[in-house]
């Protein structure tokens, strides 16, 4: 892989980590939604329950949908702006792959056999693609998700 390449790769992963975050808030509220339905309208009145226990965990509910509501803005912005330069690829089996891997997240086992070619011919539309777009990444963009892999 030429630095490119492996320059474009960065830039295209940079939303992974948010993909994963809002994952990881997903099923914190998964979470706190299966603790809060077994809390019923009458549980005020056993002697012993705590009514600010249920009113903390319909706040957290709260906080954590809006934080991935904000994380899914951020994603669904990123997307579209990485969608934006895939776009201006020329070869629509180069630009399936881009969108399979980077925009619709999936394991190359997957983008394999959905675009029936051999593994290798499928390697070389993603070289070929991460080679084609590197000059449509902006300079600034490319050198930040650079650092942020060192980090």
């Amino acid at each position: 892989m030429t630095n490119r390449q492996y320059a474009a790769k960065k830039w295209l992963n940079r939303m992974y980590g948010v993909a994963n975050h809002i994952e990881s808030l997903r099923r914190k509220q998964e979470e706190v939604l299966s603790s809060l339905s077994g809390i019923g309208k009458y549980e005020e009145h056993i002697p012993g329950s705590d009514p600010n226990l249920t009113e903390s965990k319909q706040i957290r509910y709260s906080e954590i949908s809006a934080e991935i509501e904000k994380q899914l803005h951020k994603l669904h912005k990123e997307d579209l702006r990485t969608l934006e330069v895939i776009e201006h690829l020329d070869d629509e089996e180069q630009k399936a792959v881009l969108i399979d891997r980077y925009l619709n997240r999936l394991p190359w086992n997957l983008i394999i056999s959905s675009h029936n070619y051999a593994e290798r011919q499928v390697y070389r539309y993603h070289d070929k693609a991460l080679e084609k777009i590197w000059p449509l990444i902006p300079r600034n963009e490319i050198y930040e998700s650079m650092e942020e892999k060192r980090e």
